[in-house]
């Protein structure tokens, strides 16, 4: 299995597990923790759709909305004949709860924030999510899935964008 690891390094390590469905989660805006903010929910008082605007800025993405699935903690922005890019911010939720294909997904970091990477999580190409740990049982997920491009560059986008989330993230601790 290639791993593409742009954001995760020591991208080697399988993750076990049972695919669970998962709920998407929101992001945050600012590098400290939110008012308001309490140890079951880091990213109380965090908009994704704001934090998802600021990194993807001057690339060509609409303004970033509130998803369909999970309104509550999504976000997701589209580029024209190109793709969609979703952030999503999940208190209560592990790194690994997200993992649909055990098989696909490989474990690594983030700016050093514990990380998994899953390719084609959605059963088609083009398709690549990276999970950064927020607190041991929360995390924030960067989605994307692309129309024109393999998974191979799902993931290039996918791993660029959590570089740049990650630092606007509650302290994992």
């Amino acid at each position: 299995m290639a791993t593409l690891a742009l954001a995760l390094s020591a991208c080697d390590s399988k993750v076990g597990g049972t695919p669970q469905a998962a709920d998407t989660p929101s992001s945050s805006a600012s590098t400290t923790k939110p008012s308001g903010a309490t140890s079951d929910n880091p990213f109380a008082g965090m908009d994704p759709c704001k934090l998802l605007d600021q990194v993807l800025a001057g690339q060509g993405y609409a303004a970033a909305k509130r998803s369909d699935a999970d309104a509550a903690h999504n976000c997701d922005t589209k580029k024209t004949d190109y793709g969609v890019v979703g952030l999503a911010l999940q208190p209560g939720q592990s790194i690994n709860d997200i993992v649909t294909a055990p098989g696909k997904a490989v474990t690594g970091d983030v700016n050093g924030r514990p990380a998994v990477q899953e390719r084609d999580a959605l059963g088609g190409t083009g398709s690549c999510d990276v999970s950064m740990e927020v607190k041991p049982k929360s995390r924030a997920t960067v989605l994307v899935t692309l129309q024109t491009a393999g998974t191979d560059e799902a993931c290039q986008v996918a791993n660029d964008v959590s570089t740049k989330v990650e630092p606007l993230l509650p302290a994992n601790g």
